[in-house]
């Protein structure tokens, strides 16, 4: 393996030292396009796939002050990406065109989202599993695929959603990476491996981007917002969210 490859793959696995299956997010909007994206079949991003699920889950962490998605992975236990907040309402069921949500998504975004009388409960919980997690073996991180443009990275994963770990200084590339569902057998007893797919961006084309919309000719729009979109643009596109990460620390 050529000594730019092994370069590249240091610096992705250099941002997971420690890494121990939580993933902060840097608001409660990222938290919930996280939420629309990763749980509803009906989305932003996938609004023409089936399924009638009405009830979109969020919820919170008294102890801890969170509000988290728990994502069970094969391999590798599970996956948890949280956000920081006080609670958004005391109310356990709030409606799709609830004002607080509104806050939070844009018309056009809430009009993508939601096709059907879906709604959003607010239950009160602890993961208790993550505790338990704290005396058990450390998780691997391995890199699976290295793509060398984002191009390429759409076009041959297609993730409708990426993670982008943002550099703290403009020298520095910015990190964008999906998780790879494909279990990998651990080679030890106790050992959980964890494989993800990755693009090193020295470019920062990402920065302050939310959708990435991807052409037929496969040429790259970037979005800080989606509007108007059109059932035709639907068809002839697709579109992946950007989620950027805040810390890979435990809350």
């Amino acid at each position: 393996m050529s000594e730019e490859i092994n370069h590249k793959i240091d610096l992705i696995l250099n941002k997971f030292k420690g890494f121990s299956n939580f993933i902060e997010l840097e608001d409660f909007r990222a938290f919930l396009l996280f939420t629309l994206t990763s749980q509803v079949p009906m989305n932003i991003l996938a609004q023409l796939g089936g399924g009638n699920k009405e009830v979109i889950s969020l919820p919170y962490n008294p102890y801890l002050k969170i509000y988290y998605q728990k994502i069970n992975l094969i391999s590798a236990g599970s996956l948890i990406v949280y956000v920081k907040s006080e609670p958004i309402s005391q109310e356990f069921l709030l409606k799709k065109d609830d004002p607080i949500i509104k806050e939070f998504l844009s018309l056009d975004e809430i009009s993508l989202a939601f096709r059907g009388k879906e709604k959003f409960i607010l239950p009160k919980v602890s993961d208790c599993s993550a505790i338990e997690s704290e005396n058990n073996s450390k998780l691997t991180i391995k890199v699976d695929d290295m793509f060398h443009s984002l191009e390429s990275f759409l076009a041959v994963a297609e993730p409708n959603l990426l993670f982008v770990i943002n550099s703290v200084n403009t020298t520095e590339p910015d990190i964008i990476f999906t998780f790879n569902m494909m279990p990998e057998m651990p080679t030890a007893i106790n050992k959980k491996v964890l494989k993800i797919d990755g693009f090193i961006d020295p470019d920062h084309k990402t920065k302050d981007i939310t959708y990435v919309k991807r052409e037929e000719d496969f040429s790259l729009h970037y979005l800080k917002d989606v509007k108007e979109v059109s059932h035709s643009e639907i068809f002839k596109s697709s579109f992946s969210l950007l989620i950027h990460v805040k810390s890979l620390n435990k809350p």
